[in-house]
C-alpha cells in the first residue's frame, strides 16, 4: 500500500485569483505529490526541494502545518515498524525525512516512541496470560524492544501498567474487606514473582496490611494480647483498649400539660375567675446522656471502664447481648443501666473481639 498519493490541486477562490495567490493548502498537495514520486527513494530528496516548494507558496515551515508534517512523518515510521524492526538504515531515513519536513529531532523521537510503544503493548498482550509470562515470552519482549528502539525504562513502564490490573485483582479484595490472610499474601507474592515484579509497599500501606493481618487473626480466634499496668485477676489477660464516651439512658421531662374541667364566672365589673380542678401532666422522653469519658479495657474475663468520674466493671456473664453501630456499641445487661459506648473507628474489630470473649465466658 502506497504511503503517499498524488492529489489534485485546490482551485483558487475569487480573492486569491484577484491577487494572483495560490491556495496555501496546495503546498501540502505539492509536497505529498513530491513524496509520492520518490516514495521508494525518499533518501535521495534534498531539503532544498522542499524549501523551494515552501518558498513558492510563501510558507514558513517552522510555523505552519505542524500537524500535517507530523502526520507525513508518522506514515514513514509506520512503514519502518511493519516488520517490528527499525534497523540502522531505516532509522537514518527517518532522521533525514524529519529534516525534510523541518521537524526537530525531539519530534521524531516522540512519534517513534509512541508508535513503538503501541507495538510493544500489542506483543505484550499476546504473551501475557493474565497471571503469567513465560521465560520465552519475556525473551521475545526484550528482543522486540531492542529491535524497535524502545527505551528500556519506557518498556518497564508499559509492562507495569499491563500487569497492574492483575495485581489489583489480588490487592483490591484485601483493602475492601480489611482482612489479609497468609493465603492472600502467598498468592500475591507468587503472582508478582511469576510476573517478574519486585513487590514492595510504602510504609503507610505496610501499616494497613499489618492491621488487616491482625483482623484476620482475630476472625480466626487469635486475639491480640496486650501489656498492661493495671491490676488484673489471676489468669486474666488484656486483649483490647479503646477510648470511649460512656452514655446511659435518662428520662427527662420535656414539658408539662394542664388539663381538667373548669369554668369561668363573673364576679363584678370585668373581673372573672375560673373554677374547677387542674391536673398537671408531665411529658417525658428517654434520652442518651453522656455520663463519663475514659478508657475501656476488654480483658479475658470482663469489661473494665476507667473514666474521669469513676470506674465500672461488667463481667461478660452479665451481658445479654450487644448491638454494633457505626459510632459505637450498645451493651444490654441483665440488670442495671445498659450503656452505649461511643467511639470512632474499628467498631467491627471491637465487636468481633467482644463477641468472642462473651462466647468464651
Amino acid at each position: 500500500m502506497a504511503l503517499f498519493n498524488h492529489r489534485e490541486f485546490a482551485a483558487a477562490n475569487v480573492f486569491q485569483k484577484m491577487l494572483r495567490l495560490s491556495p496555501k493548502e496546495n503546498f501540502l498537495v505539492e509536497l505529498e505529490n513530491l513524496f509520492a514520486d520518490y516514495e521508494n527513494s525518499l533518501d535521495s530528496l534534498t531539503v532544498g526541494r522542499v524549501s523551494d516548494i515552501a518558498a513558492k507558496y510563501k510558507v514558513d515551515l517552522k510555523k505552519v502545518f505542524l500537524d500535517e508534517r507530523r502526520e507525513f512523518l508518522c506514515r514513514v515510521i509506520d512503514r519502518a515498524l511493519d516488520d517490528n524492526c527499525v534497523d540502522d538504515a531505516e532509522y537514518k531515513l527517518l532522521v533525514h525525512f524529519a529534516d525534510l519536513l523541518c521537524l526537530e529531532e525531539s519530534v521524531l523521537e516522540h512519534e517513534l516512541t509512541e508508535k513503538s510503544s503501541a507495538a510493544y503493548r500489542k506483543k505484550l498482550e499476546s504473551v501475557f496470560s493474565g497471571e503469567y509470562i513465560s521465560e520465552a515470552g519475556k525473551t521475545e519482549l526484550e528482543c522486540l524492544r531492542k529491535n524497535i528502539r524502545l527505551d528500556a525504562e519506557k518498556a518497564k513502564s508499559i509492562y507495569r501498567e499491563a500487569v497492574k490490573s492483575t495485581m489489583d485483582s489480588y490487592t483490591k479484595p484485601i483493602f475492601e474487606s480489611e482482612v489479609y490472610s497468609p493465603e492472600d499474601e502467598a498468592r500475591m507474592f507468587n503472582a508478582a514473582k511469576n510476573l517478574g515484579l519486585s513487590l514492595s509497599f510504602p510504609p503507610e500501606i505496610q501499616q494497613k496490611l499489618c492491621k488487616y493481618r491482625q483482623n484476620w487473626e482475630i476472625l480466626n480466634g487469635k486475639l491480640p494480647v496486650l501489656k498492661s499496668d493495671m491490676h488484673l485477676q489471676a489468669g486474666e489477660v488484656l486483649h483490647h483498649v479503646q477510648q470511649v464516651n460512656w452514655y446511659e439512658e435518662r428520662t427527662e421531662t420535656t414539658r408539662v400539660n394542664y388539663s381538667g374541667f373548669s369554668y369561668s364566672a363573673k364576679v363584678f365589673g370585668n373581673l372573672r375567675y375560673r373554677a374547677g380542678s387542674i391536673k398537671p401532666q408531665k411529658i417525658t422522653q428517654d434520652v442518651w446522656r453522656q455520663i463519663d469519658s475514659g478508657q475501656l479495657f476488654l480483658t479475658s474475663k470482663r469489661i473494665i471502664f476507667s473514666g474521669a468520674h469513676g470506674n465500672k466493671v461488667i463481667p461478660y456473664g452479665k451481658v445479654l447481648h450487644f448491638e454494633a453501630y457505626s459510632n459505637g456499641i450498645q451493651i444490654q445487661k441483665d440488670s442495671g443501666k445498659s450503656p452505649f459506648l461511643e467511639f470512632s473507628g474499628d467498631v467491627p474489630v471491637f465487636a468481633e473481639i467482644l463477641n468472642q470473649l462473651i462466647g468464651r465466658n
